[in-house]
């Protein structure tokens, strides 16, 4: 039984979804900021686009950290099993 590949795997795709997810805030927290300082004149368009993305950046992390959470206690519980 090869348990720490698989946990291995589990660990880094989660990690990977929480950077793309914190990449993704920063992304759109940066075009709020110049959308909110530029004034544009077509409207807020952009504005409710990156707040959206926002959104969607912080429930993609939040998700990913759930599953590395579940990852840590499921890892543990074969640990103490093991023992």
């Amino acid at each position: 039984m090869n348990i720490g590949s698989t946990a291995g795997s589990t660990f880094a795709t989660a990690a990977y979804g929480v950077s793309q997810g914190t990449e993704q805030v920063a992304k759109a927290a940066q075009t709020v900021v110049e959308t909110t300082t530029e004034r544009p004149v077509e409207g807020t368009g952009d504005l409710a686009s990156a707040m959206t993305d926002m959104k969607q950046g912080q429930q993609a992390t939040d998700a990913n950290a759930k599953v590395l959470q579940a990852a840590d206690r499921q890892l543990g519980s074969l640990i103490d099993t093991q023992a």
